[in-house]
């Protein structure tokens, strides 16, 4: 479960929830605030036939005792047959529309459930991904995604977006590596006609481009130091000058960035620290593989076909489920998509045989035997840690912390289990 729905009001009644409330008034606070925090909550109120100002002051208490407390509630004010244009205030959206509150309580539900599945996915992590996207819909600030190559940032940045006060908007993106350093700046900033050889007419850049919308720069730890500086600027001022202007331009511009972890050195401080008001940290493949069936199901389903996962044959899944993926959900598209050309998996590109990684293994124990003095035995025990631990973080993703099912998947004591389970959570206590 992404989320959990309450409405408010009698024409809100038919909208399959988990709680309902006819009036405004019948729900007291002290529901909210004994809601769990684990999941989301949407509040859907039908503001119909209400008193403005009471509403209004009930708005004013809402976002408080949300901000005070804690809450993970998110709120919806419909008002319906109006056209008045939407209002986003801290933890509430007030949105308008031609037709009922039933309808327009539909729409959005819609929306968001479409985006979310967007994100294939069903681990424990990516759920936590989705509900913060859901927590944080009405944040309007910097946001940076966080992930090795090919985990999908772009992808979360557009559903990021779309879901956001901005995703109306236009949306940009920019790959800060992929340009060289003397273009980058042009293609962000512009420049005036005259400013360099070869600069016949104005240009618009990307962040002129982006105003009032969002612009999304991936792989910003590449971006030169200088043109960081500029985007610092950006986002303390609202202003920038183009190359060979004289006078600056004001832009009102959503930043989303991405890079392969949060303490990029090539980043400038003071830069994160504007750019980081809320991170998403997106984890490899390799730390999800029980996404890897839902993820087959989405890619096949996206282009047009009925096979699923469980059709595939046992030899193919097993090779799918047991591959590390360096390249994440890019590389794993890539498998897909030679699967429907060739109906087959190339074993080079997805298996590494069990006896390539003992000869490996044995290689090292013999140079660290030599160069480190380390026993074999030391070797071995070092070993057999470090698979545990990740083979446990991976049943984990899968099943929880259960450590009654977990110490009988791997033959240890429910004590044991609990002290393992307790390392992993304490990652300080793994080299005690």
């Amino acid at each position: 479960m992404i989320f959990r729905t309450i409405t408010v009001g009698e024409m809100l009644e038919d909208v399959a929830s988990w709680k309902h409330f006819q009036t405004l008034y019948a729900m007291d606070f002290d529901i909210l605030l004994n809601i769990e925090k684990d999941i989301p909550v949407l509040l859907f109120v039908d503001s119909t036939g209400l008193d403005n100002a009471a509403v209004e002051d009930w708005l004013f208490a809402f976002n408080n005792i949300v901000l005070m407390n804690g809450i993970p509630v998110r709120a919806f004010v419909l008002k319906a047959y109006s056209t008045e244009a939407e209002v986003t205030e801290g933890y509430y959206k007030v949105i308008s529309g031609p037709g009922s509150p039933r309808q327009i309580c539909s729409t959005i539900l819609k929306k968001i459930n479409k985006q979310i599945n967007r994100i294939a996915g069903v681990s424990d992590s990516m759920l936590a991904l989705k509900r913060l996207i859901v927590l944080s819909m009405f944040y309007d600030g910097s946001v940076m995604i966080i992930g090795e190559t090919g985990t999908g940032k772009n992808h979360f940045a557009e559903v990021i977006t779309s879901l956001s006060p901005r995703g109306p908007g236009v949306f940009y993106s920019i790959n800060c590596a992929a340009i060289p350093d003397n273009l980058l700046e042009s293609e962000l900033f512009g420049y005036k006609k005259g400013s360099f050889t070869g600069a016949a007419s104005d240009k618009k850049g990307l962040v002129e481009m982006a105003d009032n919308g969002t612009l999304f720069l991936d792989e910003i730890g590449d971006m030169p130091l200088n043109l960081q500086a500029k985007i610092l600027g950006i986002t303390e001022n609202r202003e920038f000058f183009k190359i060979g202007a004289t006078t600056a331009t004001n832009v009102d511009i959503r930043f989303i960035t991405a890079t392969n972890k949060y303490d990029d050195s090539s980043l400038r401080d003071d830069l994160r620290y504007r750019l980081s008001s809320v991170v998403f940290s997106l984890p490899p493949l390799r730390y999800r593989k029980s996404d890897i069936p839902v993820m087959f199901d989405y890619f096949m389903s996206s282009k047009g076909y009925l096979v699923r996962f469980e059709n595939l044959p046992q030899e193919v899944r097993n090779e799918l489920i047991v591959y590390d993926y360096p390249g994440n959900i890019r590389e794993l598209a890539n498998i897909i998509e030679e699967y429907l050309a060739m109906n087959r998996i190339s074993r080079t590109k997805v298996k590494r045989s069990y006896e390539d990684i003992v000869v490996t293994l044995a290689d090292r124990a013999m140079t660290e035997f030599s160069s480190n003095s380390k026993t074999y035995k030391d070797f071995l025990s070092d070993i057999h840690k470090s698979v545990s631990r990740e083979l446990l973080r991976r049943r984990i993703d899968d099943v929880g912390k259960n450590a009654t099912k977990l110490s009988l998947e791997f033959g240890l004591t429910p004590r044991r289990m609990r002290d393992l389970l307790s390392e992993i959570s304490n990652p300080g206590s793994e080299n005690s």
